[in-house]
């Protein structure tokens, strides 16, 4: 996820956490840019709206302004600022920055888990106490599953990857094989 997010939209949500933190208020922003976005996708009048870029920019701030009236008035300016700079595109990704900078406020570190099967609730549960154990923090761990790794698992948090699934060693014991060199002639 956090490898994924456009760095123009992590500046944007760097300052927009700053200001929320100063006012004491961003769970608050956090809350109604996850509300938007939640609006964006279920309205697709609204989506095609604001990423079009033939209609106007004040246009679409016109429309984001009745859309967020009962936001926190952070969240409602800085969406837009974004319309009036052209920037709406990066709206989600700004969201997704400003909730991981809200999550290392609260300590919780969010732990995507692949797995080739899919995890009952007893083993979310174990490996999210085992997590927090292991860094210091809540974890909040998102499950997803690959049958392509074949067995084990493949954690990523806060963009560091830890791979110890089946199909990563033996890609590993493939490449050793490679670059072994064989006895020729005499040496066999």
């Amino acid at each position: 996820m956090a490898d994924r997010i456009d760095p123009g939209a992590r500046v944007y949500a760097g300052a927009l956490y700053a200001a929320a933190r100063d006012a004491g208020r961003v769970h608050e922003v956090d809350r109604d840019l996850k509300a938007l976005l939640a609006g964006i996708v279920e309205n697709r009048s609204l989506l095609k709206a604001i990423l079009n870029p033939a209609v106007p920019r004040e246009a679409k701030g016109r429309i984001l302004a009745r859309v967020m009236e009962e936001s926190d008035p952070l969240a409602r300016n800085a969406v837009l600022v974004l319309a009036d700079r052209g920037r709406l595109p990066l709206i989600a990704d700004i969201a997704s920055a400003l909730s991981e900078l809200a999550a290392a406020e609260d300590r919780i570190l969010t732990v995507e888990v692949t797995t080739a099967v899919a995890l009952d609730e007893a083993q979310v549960e174990a490996l999210r106490r085992r997590l927090a154990d292991a860094v210091g923090q809540d974890a909040r761990v998102v499950t997803t599953v690959d049958p392509d790794i074949i067995g084990g698992l493949v954690l990523k948090a806060r963009g560091v990857l830890l791979d110890a699934s089946v199909r990563r060693r033996l890609e590993d014991i493939r490449r050793a094989l490679v670059r072994t060199p064989l006895p020729v002639g005499s040496e066999a």
